[in-house]
């Protein structure tokens, strides 16, 4: 699709982000208003050699009719009829501005002209001569035009694509450089979104280390104090049946030596009737109970 002046004129690149380097803005408006108005004016010059171009290409056709009608008429006055206008009329008939070159062509020489008139032979022989030279001269004038109108054509087309070649150029840089810099940040994003991972999977491994090192610590220190405990509460144990042995003992004792002083003493009291000997007794088993 060729390019025109509105898709210049409409195009718009994106702006880019804040703390970023692009092109400036300003510079880039002013080029595009540049291109803009160079390429309206070599599509209104390219209109203007085509309607050129086609107002020769006319003439030209008039040209050659008025050509064939100059020379259809010799042939006429040579069977009979009235003599055609001289030479010099005929020549300036198919002559039209701006073709200066053929105006300048249409009148015979001199000496062409009193040669015509002393006979038909001679008449028709120059007349043929004549045309033959403004054909050669309007074909010769046609094909300068043309090839004139090419030249302007190819070097407007040549314009006209080089400013599109470079418009391409810079605009395919501009894209170029905004796609670089989003391929840049988004390797940086993606790099420090890795690395905060990284080191956040680090964190999390050291905090799961620390706090099973700690377990481990805690249970070690549970199962420490359990042993300790346990050493405790066997010790506590085997003292409290040693103290039930021994004071079971101690009542057994202290109920013997009851179950005996109270046997013991109404055999004291009828063999000492004033209790002396029984008081003193007595005494002595409760030294010994003590």
């Amino acid at each position: 699709m060729p390019l025109t002046p509105a898709d210049v004129h409409n195009v718009a690149f994106s702006k880019p982000p804040i703390g970023k380097r692009g092109y400036n803005e300003d510079e880039v408006d002013a080029f595009l208003d540049l291109v803009e108005a160079e390429l309206a004016r070599l599509i209104e010059e390219n209109d203007d050699l085509r309607e050129q171009v086609s107002q020769l290409e006319q003439r030209l056709g008039n040209a050659q009719a008025d050509l064939e009608d100059a020379r259809s008429r010799p042939q006429g006055g040579s069977l009979g009829g009235p003599a055609g206008p001289p030479p010099a009329q005929q020549m300036q008939r198919p002559v039209e501005p701006p073709l200066q070159p053929q105006r300048a062509m249409a009148a015979p020489p001199p000496q062409m002209a009193d040669s015509a008139d002393l006979g038909g032979g001679d008449h028709h022989v120059q007349a043929a001569k004549v045309l033959g030279l403004a054909q050669e001269m309007a074909d010769r004038l046609t094909a300068e035009a043309k090839n004139e109108a090419d030249s302007m054509l190819a070097d407007a087309r040549t314009k006209s694509e080089q400013l599109l070649s470079e418009a391409r150029t810079k605009s395919d840089g501009l894209v170029n450089d905004a796609r670089g810099r989003a391929e840049t940040m988004l390797n940086d994003a993606r790099t420090r979104a890795e690395t905060l991972e990284r080191q956040s999977r680090d964190k999390a491994s050291t905090l799961v280390s620390e706090a099973e090192r700690k377990q481990s610590e805690i249970i070690g220190t549970i199962q420490r104090d359990k042993s300790v405990l346990e050493k405790k509460i066997d010790e506590l144990r085997t003292f409290e049946r040693e103290y039930r042995t021994r004071l079971k003992t101690y009542l057994e004792s202290q109920l013997r030596d009851l179950e005996g002083r109270g046997s013991a003493a109404p055999s004291d009291a009828r063999s000492n009737p004033n209790g002396g000997y029984a008081a003193t007794g007595y005494g002595q088993r409760a030294d010994a109970g003590s």
